[in-house]
This record gives C-alpha cells, sequence and structure tokens, in this order.
C-alpha cells in the first residue's frame, strides 16, 4: 500500500477526498490528516508517508512552501500532489521547480483523481523497484569492498567506499557466528543477524567465503555496542541467547582480535578462523574471544603414543570395564592436547578409531549395525566441539560398543562353552590356561574366566583342579602307579603343589586316600 497524507485547511474537503473514491482498491492508504503545512511536516516526520496530497492556499504554512521544505529536506523522496481553485502560470512554475509530482484543479472531479493517483501508482511502483534494485546492487558491491578487505586483497577504491561508514569506529571486530549442522540447515543466518542487528552497515553482515549455510560474519564496532548502553560481553551474550533462542543446534560465536582501522579488520577475521581450529582444544563455552585464547601453534606430524592409548581403550571395552571409558577418553583428548597435534591430523585418528571399534562388534557381519552408525561421534565435526563435547561423545559411543559386544558374546556364550568345556576334558592334562583358551577359541580372556564362572559356578582353576583331582583319585584307586606319576599324568608339574589340592578337594593325602580305597575294597 502507498501511504497518503491529506493537507487541507477545510475539513470538509479533506472528508470529502477521503469518501471521493475506495483508496485501498487502487493500492492507497490514507495514513493522515492535516490543516496546514506546519502541522504536514510534524505528520511527514512521524508517518513518512509516501504521497503528500495538499491544498496551496492555507493559513502559517501554505502548500507551495510545504513543497519548498519537502524539495529541500527530503530530497524528492516524499512526493507531493497540489491541490488549487485556480490555475496560475506562477504557481506552475514554482511547482514544476519543486519537482510537485501533478496539480489538481478544485473542485475535484473523481475520474481526474484516480487518473492522477492511477498514474502516481504505476511511477511509484516503478521508482520503488529502481531503488529496491540499486540498493540490493550497491549491498552486494559494499559487501564485495567488505570481502576483499578481510581477505586481504582490497585496492583503494574499496576501503574508500566503506571508510565513511566506519570512520568514526575506534575499535573494530570481526564475528564469526556458526551453528552446529542440524535441523536448521536451511536458516538464513544473515536475515536473522541483519533482523537482529536492525539497519546494518554497509558490508558489515557477510555470508562466509566457504559458502557455509550455517555461519554468518558480523562486523562489530565499539560504537554499535556504546549505543545499547552495554560491554562487548553484555552485547555478545544478548546476540547470542537472541539467536539461540528456538533452536536445536548449538550456536558458537568467535570473538577476533581488536582492530583500530578498517584496514586492519583482515586480522580480526583471520583470528577467527584459528579461534575456530582452537575450539578443539578448549573448555566448551558459547561465545569464544580471541585474547582469552591460547594460540599456540599446531604440529601436524602424528603423535608416536596415540596407538597405545587407543589400543587401552578398546581393551576396556572387550574387557567390559565400562567404568574406565572416561579415563582412557579423557587420556586420549588430553594427549592431542598436550602434543598440540593439528585437527586435521586429530580428525584421521579419530576416524581410525571409529573404525577400529566398529570392526571390533561388527567382525562377524557384512553390515554395520545401524545404532552404531547413528551415533553422534560419528556424525560431529570433532573440530566444531570442544574437548569435553569430544570426550562425551567418544565415551557414548563406546559405551555402545561395549554393550553391543556384550551382546553378541552373551549369544556367543552357551556355543562356545560346551566347545571350551569339551577341550578341558580333552586336554586336562596338559598346560593349559584362560589365555590358551582364549586364543583356542577367539575370546578375551578376562570376559572368558567372567562367563565361565557363571555358567558353572566355579573359576576356570578351580574346575581344572578338580577334574584334575577327580582323574587322580581314579588312578590312585585302580593303579599302583606312584603318586608323583600320578601328579605328572593328570597334569600337575609340582608333586607337592598336587598333594596339597588333593588333600584339600578330598580330605586327606594322596596315599591317605589310596590306602583308604584299598581298605574299603578288602572289606569288601
Amino acid at each position: 500500500m502507498i501511504n497518503v497524507l491529506i493537507v487541507d485547511d477545510e475539513p470538509f474537503i479533506r472528508k470529502g477526498l477521503l469518501l471521493l473514491i475506495d483508496w485501498e482498491s487502487y493500492g492507497f492508504q490514507i495514513c493522515g490528516q492535516a490543516s496546514n503545512g506546519m502541522q504536514a511536516l510534524e505528520c511527514i516526520r512521524a508517518m513518512q508517508p509516501d504521497l503528500v496530497i495538499s491544498d496551496i492556499k492555507m493559513p502559517e504554512m501554505d502548500g507551495m512552501q510545504l513543497a519548498k521544505t519537502l524539495y529541500e529536506q527530503y530530497s524528492g523522496d516524499i512526493k507531493l500532489i497540489l491541490l488549487s481553485g485556480f490555475y496560475e502560470f506562477g504557481y506552475a512554475k514554482q511547482a514544476i521547480k519543486y519537482q510537485v509530482d501533478d496539480y489538481i484543479l478544485k473542485p475535484i472531479v473523481k475520474t481526474e483523481l484516480v487518473q492522477v493517483l492511477e498514474e502516481f501508482r504505476v511511477a511509484f511502483n516503478a521508482r520503488t523497484e529502481e531503488k529496491r534494485y540499486q540498493q540490493k546492487k550497491d549491498r552486494i558491491i559494499m559487501a564485495q569492498h567488505m570481502q576483499s578487505i578481510l581477505l586481504e586483497v582490497a585496492e583503494e577504491d574499496a576501503v574508500t567506499s566503506l571508510q565513511p561508514h566506519y570512520q568514526d569506529a575506534g575499535i573494530l571486530r570481526c564475528i564469526l557466528i556458526e551453528a552446529e549442522a542440524g535441523p536448521e540447515q536451511g536458516t538464513d543466518w544473515c536475515a536473522r543477524v541483519e533482523a537482529w542487528v536492525g539497519r546494518p552497515l554497509p558490508g558489515q553482515i557477510l555470508k562466509p567465503f566457504t559458502g557455509d549455510k550455517n555461519a554468518v560474519l558480523l562486523m562489530v564496532t565499539d560504537l554499535m555496542v556504546s549505543r545499547e548502553a552495554v560491554t562487548l560481553e553484555q552485547y555478545l551474550t544478548r546476540l547470542h541467547a537472541d539467536l539461540s533462542h528456538g533452536q536445536e543446534a548449538a550456536i558458537a560465536c568467535y570473538v577476533g582480535k581488536e582492530v583500530h582501522e578498517l584496514e586492519a579488520l583482515h586480522e580480526s577475521y583471520q583470528s577467527c578462523g584459528i579461534m575456530k581450529s582452537l575450539r578443539f582444544f578448549t573448555t566448551c563455552r558459547p561465545i569464544y574471544y580471541f585474547e582469552l585464547m591460547d594460540t599456540t601453534l599446531f604440529v601436524n606430524r602424528p603423535g608416536q603414543f596415540e596407538k597405545q592409548l587407543f589400543d587401552g581403550l578398546v581393551k576396556s571395552i572387550e574387557e567390559q570395564q565400562t567404568d574406565e571409558l572416561y579415563s582412557h577418553a579423557t587420556a586420549i583428548f588430553q594427549f592431542f592436547l598436550d602434543e598440540r597435534i593439528e585437527p586435521g591430523i586429530v580428525r584421521i585418528h579419530l576416524h581410525y578409531l571409529a573404525y577400529t571399534l566398529l570392526d571390533l562388534v561388527n567382525n562377524d557381519t557384512v553390515t554395520p549395525d545401524s545404532g552404531l552408525m547413528e551415533s553422534t561421534f560419528l556424525k560431529v565435526n570433532y573440530a566444531m566441539l570442544s574437548m569435553e563435547e569430544n570426550i562425551e561423545h567418544l565415551c557414548e559411543f563406546s559405551l555402545m560398543c561395549a554393550e553391543k559386544l556384550k551382546e553378541q558374546q552373551k549369544s556367543n556364550a552357551m556355543g562356545v562353552l560346551a566347545k571350551i568345556e569339551a577341550f578341558i576334558h580333552e586336554h586336562y592334562r596338559e598346560n593349559i590356561s584362560l589365555k590358551l583358551l582364549g586364543e583356542q577359541f577367539y575370546m578375551n580372556s578376562a570376559y572368558l574366566g567372567q562367563i565361565f564362572k557363571k555358567h558353572f559356578s566355579i573359576s576356570f582353576s578351580d574346575y581344572l583342579n578338580q577334574l584334575r583331582i577327580e582323574e587322580a583319585a581314579r588312578l590312585l584307586r585302580r593303579t599302583d602307579q606312584r603318586v608323583y606319576e600320578i601328579a605328572t599324568m593328570v597334569g600337575y608339574r609340582d608333586s607337592d603343589y598336587f598333594i596339597s589340592r588333593f588333600e584339600k578337594l578330598m580330605g586327606e593325602t594322596p596315599a591317605q586316600y589310596r590306602k583308604s580305597a584299598h581298605a574299603a575294597y578288602s572289606l569288601d
């Protein structure tokens, strides 16, 4: 709708204009009325109409004086149509000088008014579209100029064009606002930040040059902050809270280093990139300040100790030592931090660890477990998260792997234990152990010991000793073999140890047992 202000000192003329046509059907709406030029100026300042329809002859300030004021103060942005009871060449000449749009004679004829308004609307829409196009073009040019400054390739005209808009600023910073990829991936973050800022300066808000839809660059000056009567920290905290409202994805703000000239803004922009890489090694927070971060350089060589740390985590998962997962995960990331391993190298290591754990639990299947594949640890960008967040995700993934492995081992345990029991009965005379059985049946020895005891209600060593002693007792009853020979035959290398184990289980020494057995046979 085109907003119209009607100005006439005669109330019935104003009312007649209101009723003469259906303004809205022609694309217009009456936003206000005034009885003279002075009142009209007050209404114009308050309402910012697109068109003023004014009588010429009025008290205090007439229509021609109003035309002159609009021409001088508003540069023709507010258009004017004059009303007069008679045509005078002098008025027409002044109207041309002050760029009056049209001139309507009283009494006003409906058809003539409609024709004038139709012509005005066509011209207004054309000007509006042209202005919108030019503004868009100017914004693109200014954004390109700011981009060239941030990338340190700006020519003199780029700085010159932006300088008037930033020359009063004493402190400038580049701020990278980034959201994790998620449901808000289609969100127009530039539009959201523009809406929050209000009326941004040229080049103040940019899309990242990487094409990331979930990020935006914002130039902040000390003047912007002071206008809000807050500190920089308060300003950014409010910005972060408002942008985060109603969003599922976490938002991080990287506040670049302070600079004092527009030409130096590239330093602030570069510091945002450094901070983004550093986030991996910092405490999780919503806003990161360059001046508060350790900017020690990374090394991009692989570490020498990570394989041992990974093996420790894998062993805990295999042995179901889930209470140790957090300490292992923390040790891994602390190693990356202490060694200052470059995040790109860390990402390679973590991918290797992830697929090692997947292989651990999927070694008998072709298709990976869908639940594990949906794990946050496999989906997130490690460099976008803090060390605490990465540790948490690794622990969650490791626990999922441990539970999955436990389920698999439980389902396989019954069949395996039957085979193990048969193996023990066949080889009990040999030097067998849980370690040997684990290697023989591809099971972790600690876990094998647990499920063995749970199934047989006796530990493996007690089971083996009981089996050996039972066989020894049989040999003592049925043969004349010496005690040390029987000990060797049932798997004991030390006859003294055999005697002590026999006495513990049977309640008497082998010799006493044989004597008792023979005496019983004699009685029979």
